[in-house]
């Protein structure tokens, strides 16, 4: 359970006797007892001290009715011990919804800060933190599509750590325990008391022994009472104060252990530690998440927090709860739980006039003189439908020219999205304002070789709330040379034979094939037929992209390896390996090869050693088996083989799959897996069988198919089967065809994400004398959709095949474009490398702009809760200090009792027994002196 406690302890004395006397009878009975006995000790005494002094007599009635009380008190059995007492504070959980719908207007009026801004103002302007500390313990949790929500900070109340400081004070120690000032003067009160008793009595008996006995009452009765006072008093204090030696309480021995104690407690005593806090409020609460799951939040929260001293949980959200458990039964489960939810509702459950632009999808390089689609999906909200205009904008890339990233800024001082000024296309279209999402497609041929920026924008309708979520726009570059691929095959496998005719149908591909089972003069439909692998760089550093089908490994030497490790570490080449059950497990069965660990590394998987498909793979399987894809598939363009992702991954669903599979182990570090053979019974552990996967190499790409059966594709379409390929061997040589200097490549793991994923960046870089750099440190500048510039550095990255490789990493915070540049040489030599990634939002998070009042006052409703709608910034102040007003504390202090104090009870006994033992010897002695029987 999350939560400090206060914990202190008590000292308490109590009479175990009177514990263990139930029922009013037996108490009566004692107290009878007690009376009867004291009432027949003063019967008895006044019939026996008739013939003697009145003084006398009353000395003899009070040592008697002291011993007697003194073991009455023996019997009730004075305890003590020390007992804590723990104290849970009070908490409150602050909970916000950092979705990409939070991203969306919060009011109806034009200018309407976001609901995220909205909740940054509640957190950070308002005094809701600071009233809540007063009197709970306050967390503050962000949650968007992840099962768990994020601790983002932490504090406690505002007296608990005085609480904690006063409890650490009021510790007993153990061996030195301090003896106050007070206590000493009670114990040097109570000896000198018991001198003076002393003193009386032998002044009493040396009068009694010269047969004086008659003039010594007074002397009697002052000596018993001193006695009896000094008794008491310093046996109290030597008993408290236990374990302390008598003549460290008198303060006969030692320094002052009052002083001691005081100047540790100086010395020890800590400054106080502020609540952990967050420093920028802007950063931390950023609308990224792809999903809002409200229901897992409250659950978390609820299974890590103790209900019983949880005195609310306040939830900053739109209400919009559309991932992982439904928001009912979170309710349920914190009613159960007897917890309060206060949920704050951000934005307007009326539809404010809006229309946006949520995603624009254009490729990445195009081809001279080929039409190529621009695709947009749009969306409005409003009171009616929304008829608007929407343009589609072309133009070169100024910002490849412009370095310093220098952005515009639009009236309202926000910063504005450079747009291209060419207007190329316009449609009218309605959008409808219910959050649907609507889609329009352009088309358009490329007019230029270069890099080129294209945007969709949407002309804004009167009253539209935001102007800046308009317009998109994209970089592509057109390409003019020809994308030179090699295909290797040990044999002419039904892939093979399909790729090659693609490739060599495809103007913009010039294909060279080397069948290593094929005879001298084959014909092949290929630019060129090899006969053997290329012997030289020149030759070999010509190509993109090679994609082995099943190759005889035993046809390459040593040097045609190293030759095809330099081609991808330096040259930034693209290598596909498709396995099959040929030569693929002759190959890596004999173990003593020493080519083989060489091949192993350009793997992006650790391949399996036993069996004839090397341990664990299958061949000639009865049953096909779909892809189990994972979620890296899904930001991998291509495996979009159709126009969009959700209709190419509905394709994948239906796909009958393959048969086998070449058996591997597992992922190697920093590689990424697309899919896995879905047949349960193949498992490898606990993982299933990767099919695709991916991987850097120095500067380039290697890529693994478990097993020639894409051709399967093309029962459904060939185009399906046609745009795998393509779309595939371009990816792989994105690296050569989009370097702009001899002196490295920049890469990225993706070229398409999501709001909110990381974007992982690989550069691999040389000097101005063409060796690998070796810096701390590259400096990268990344150009944001809103025209703002990132500073981001690149480090050397551990366990490649060659130096001058670093990486790095960078999340996406919001839709659009963004430019990743990285500066080489001085200003009269400078080479910059560029790549750019296209970031779209998640369609779930846009299909209900409007708040969720229902669900929201249901949550409060049924918790006993309140809701709180919020959707002006001025009124963030009232809903703090109503919140803090409707929830109360409620610590819970608990009890622990202690074992008891033997020290305490020894000296008690021993305080007892002096006492009794000394007041029946006096009685004795003077009843001896005064001839009484």
């Amino acid at each position: 359970m999350i939560g400090q406690v206060a914990d202190r302890s008590e000292v308490v004395y109590e009479f175990m006797r009177a514990r263990s006397l139930d029922g009013w009878w037996i108490w009566a009975v004692v107290v009878l007892g007690v009376i009867a006995l004291l009432t027949l000790c003063v019967r008895f005494y006044r019939r026996d001290i008739v013939e003697i002094s009145r003084p006398v007599g009353w000395t003899l009635m009070l040592l008697r009715l002291t011993a007697v009380i003194a073991l009455v008190f023996f019997f009730f059995d004075l305890q003590r011990r020390t007992q804590r007492v723990v104290t849970r504070p009070s908490e409150v959980v602050l909970m916000v919804d950092t979705s990409q719908s939070m991203s969306l207007a919060g009011g109806i009026d034009p200018g309407s800060p976001s609901r995220v801004q909205l909740a940054e103002t509640l957190l950070d302007d308002s005094p809701l933190l600071t009233q809540m500390r007063d009197e709970h313990r306050v967390s503050v949790y962000g949650f968007d599509a992840e099962s768990e929500p994020t601790l983002w900070m932490s504090t406690d109340t505002a007296d608990q750590s005085l609480d904690a400081d006063s409890a650490a004070r009021t510790q007993p120690d153990t061996a030195d325990e301090t003896v106050s000032a007070t206590a000493r003067r009670i114990a040097w009160f109570g000896g000198f008391a018991i001198a003076v008793g002393l003193l009386l009595a032998l002044i009493s008996l040396a009068i009694g022994a010269t047969g004086l006995g008659q003039s010594v009452g007074w002397f009697l009765v002052t000596s018993a009472s001193c006695l009896l006072i000094g008794g008491v008093s310093l046996g109290s204090v030597y008993c408290v104060q236990s374990p302390a030696p008598l003549a460290s309480i008198l303060g006969l021995s030692g320094p002052s252990d009052a002083d001691d104690a005081t100047e540790d407690a100086e010395s020890t005593e800590a400054p106080g530690q502020g609540p952990s806090g967050v420093a920028d409020w802007e950063n931390q609460v950023a609308a990224v998440g792809s999903e809002s799951r409200i229901g897992d939040a409250i659950r978390t929260v609820l299974t890590d927090h103790e209900p019983s001293t949880l005195a609310g949980i306040v939830v900053m959200t739109d209400g919009q709860n559309n991932g992982g458990v439904d928001l009912g039964s979170a309710t349920a489960l914190a009613r159960r739980a007897g917890v309060s939810v206060y949920p704050v509702g951000l934005g307007s459950s009326r539809p404010a006039t809006n229309v946006r632009v949520v995603d624009l999808d254009a490729p990445k390089r195009v081809y001279p003189g080929d039409k190529f689609a621009i695709s947009a999906v749009l969306q409005g909200s409003g009171a009616r439908p929304i008829e608007v205009e929407v343009q589609l904008l072309d133009g070169l890339d100024q910002t490849a020219a412009n370095n310093d990233g220098n952005a515009s800024t639009d009236s309202s001082g926000d910063t504005a999205v450079d747009l291209p000024s060419n207007v190329i296309d316009s449609r009218r279209v309605t959008l409808p304002v219910d959050g649907t999402l609507s889609g329009l497609r352009f088309e358009m041929e490329p007019e230029s070789v270069g890099r080129r920026r294209v945007a969709v924008r949407i002309v804004a309708p009167e009253g539209d709330t935001n102007v800046r979520d308009d317009a998109q726009a994209a970089r592509y570059e057109v390409v003019s040379r020809k994308l030179k691929v090699m295909m290797v095959a040990g044999g002419p496998t039904r892939e093979y034979r399909f790729v090659r005719n693609l490739l060599y149908r495809d103007k913009s591909v010039e294909l060279d094939v080397w069948l290593q089972t094929g005879q001298p003069g084959m014909s092949q439909d290929a630019d060129l037929v090899l006969t053997s692998f290329p012997e030289t760089p020149e030759d070999l550093f010509e190509y993109d992209a090679i994609i082995m089908f099943d190759p005889d490994w035993r046809s390459f030497d040593a040097a045609s390896l190293q030759l095809i490790e330099r081609w991808l570490a330096e040259q930034a080449g693209g290598l596909i390996l498709v396995a099959g059950p040929v030569y693929h497990p002759m190959f890596f069965r004999g173990r003593t090869d020493p080519r083989i660990s060489t091949v192993r590394g350009f793997f992006p998987v650790d391949l399996a050693t036993r069996g004839a498909l090397l341990g664990g793979g299958r061949q000639g399987g009865d049953d096909a088996w779909p892809l189990d894809f994972t979620p890296d598939a899904q930001r991998a363009e291509f495996l979009w083989i159709d126009q969009d992702p959700t209709s190419s991954f509905q394709i994948w669903d239906e796909f009958d799959g393959v048969y086998d599979f070449v058996g591997v182990k597992g992922l190697k570090p920093g590689a990424k897996a697309y899919s896995r053979f879905s047949d349960p019974t193949t498992r490898v552990g606990d993982e299933l069988p990767v099919f695709m996967a991916s991987q850097f190499y120095g500067s380039g790409r290697t890529y693994f198919q478990a097993s020639g059966e894409m051709w399967r594709l093309r029962q459904a379409s060939d185009a399906y089967f046609d745009r795998y390929y393509t779309q595939l061997i371009r990816w792989a040589s994105e690296g050569r065809l989009l370097r702009d200097s001899n002196r490295g490549v920049l890469l990225v793991d993706n070229s398409k994400a999501m709001v909110g994923d990381t974007i992982a960046i690989r550069a691999v870089l040389t000097d101005d004398q063409f060796e690998p750099l070796q810096v701390p440190k590259v400096p990268v500048k990344v150009l944001t959709p809103g025209g703002t510039v990132m500073d981001l550095d690149l480090t050397p990255t551990p366990g490649q095949p060659r130096p001058g490789t670093y990486g790095g990493r960078l999340i996406v915070r919001e839709a659009g474009g963004y430019e990743i540049r990285l500066t080489l040489g001085d200003v009269l030599a400078e080479q910059v490398l560029r790549q750019s990634v296209q970031v779209r939002l998640p369609t779930v998070e846009l299909e209900r702009p409007r708040r969720n009042d229902d669900g929201l006052t249901s949550l409060a409703d049924l918790t006993a809760g309140r809701f709180f709608p919020l959707d002006d910034p001025a009124s963030t102040n009232t809903v703090a200090d109503e919140l803090v007003r409707v929830i109360r504390p409620q610590p819970q202090t608990t009890v622990l009792p202690g074992n008891t104090d033997q020290d305490f009870t020894r000296r008690r006994n021993a305080a007892l027994m002096w006492l009794i033992a000394t007041f029946l010897t006096f009685e004795w002695v003077t009843r001896r002196l005064h001839r009484l029987a």
